[in-house]
C-alpha cells in the first residue's frame, strides 16, 4: 500500500497534466484525481507506471475510464453491453448521476449507437426509481475519452460531493440492470420414421 506522503505525489504528478486538457473540463478532472483513494491511485500507478507521458499514445496510457475499463480501478458498475458499461459518478451533481463510457478510447464523435441506447434505458430506470424532474443525457470528452453523462435534475443541485460509499451500494442496488441468462435450448425429439421398404417382408427365392 502506498503512503499518504506517495499518494499525494502521484496526485500533484497527474493535477500537473490538466494544461493538457480543455478548460471547461479541468474542474471535473481535478476533482476526479482528487476523490481517489490510496487503492486507486496504487492500481493506477501499477498500470502505468507514471510513464504515460513517454508513451506513444499518451492520451491513452493515462486514462482513469479505460483503468475503470480494464477493472483496474474499482467501479461501481450498472450495467454493461458488448461496446460499454455504465458506472455510478463517485462525484455526483445529483443522486442516480451516472456515466456510460465505451470500452475503448474513443472520440466523441465515435460515440457507438449503442452507448446512447444503453444511456436511455438507465435513464428511464432512474426516472422510474428516483422520480427526477428529468434526465439530461450529454456527451463529454474526459481523458481523451469519450463519455455519456447521465444527469437526473432535481431542482436543487449545487456543487459536486464525494458520495459515501453506502450511498453508492445503494444506487447500485436500485438501478443496476442485470442482464438475461440465456434460456437453456430444449433438446428437440425426432421421431425416427420407418420406411415403407423396411416393413416389407424378405421372401426367400422359390427353387422350382
Amino acid at each position: 500500500m502506498i503512503t499518504p506522503e506517495q499518494a499525494e505525489q502521484i496526485k500533484q504528478h497527474l493535477l500537473g497534466q490538466l494544461n493538457n486538457f480543455p478548460e471547461d473540463q479541468r474542474n471535473f478532472v481535478k476533482e476526479k484525481i482528487l476523490s481517489m483513494t490510496n487503492v486507486e491511485l496504487e492500481a493506477f500507478v501499477k498500470q502505468n507506471q507514471l510513464t504515460h507521458l513517454e508513451k506513444e499514445n499518451p492520451s491513452e496510457s493515462s486514462c482513469i475510464f479505460c483503468s475503470i475499463v480494464q477493472g483496474k480501478i474499482p467501479s461501481y458498475k450498472l450495467t454493461e453491453n458488448k461496446d460499454n458499461i455504465v458506472i455510478l459518478e463517485i462525484n455526483p451533481l445529483s443522486r442516480g448521476h451516472a456515466l456510460v463510457v465505451p470500452k475503448e478510447h474513443l472520440d466523441v464523435s465515435k460515440i457507438p449507437s449503442s452507448a446512447f441506447t444503453l444511456a436511455k434505458k438507465i435513464a428511464k430506470k432512474i426516472e422510474t426509481k428516483l422520480k427526477p424532474q428529468e434526465v439530461k443525457i450529454s456527451s463529454q470528452n474526459l481523458f481523451g475519452h469519450a463519455v455519456l453523462e447521465i444527469l437526473p435534475i432535481y431542482g436543487n443541485e449545487s456543487e459536486r460531493h464525494k458520495a459515501t460509499q453506502e450511498e453508492l451500494i445503494e444506487l447500485k442496488v436500485l438501478l443496476e440492470i442485470k442482464g438475461k441468462k440465456p434460456r437453456p435450448k430444449k433438446e428437440k425429439f425426432v421421431e425416427e420414421k420407418t420406411s415403407a421398404s423396411e416393413n416389407i417382408p424378405i421372401l426367400k427365392p422359390r427353387i422350382p
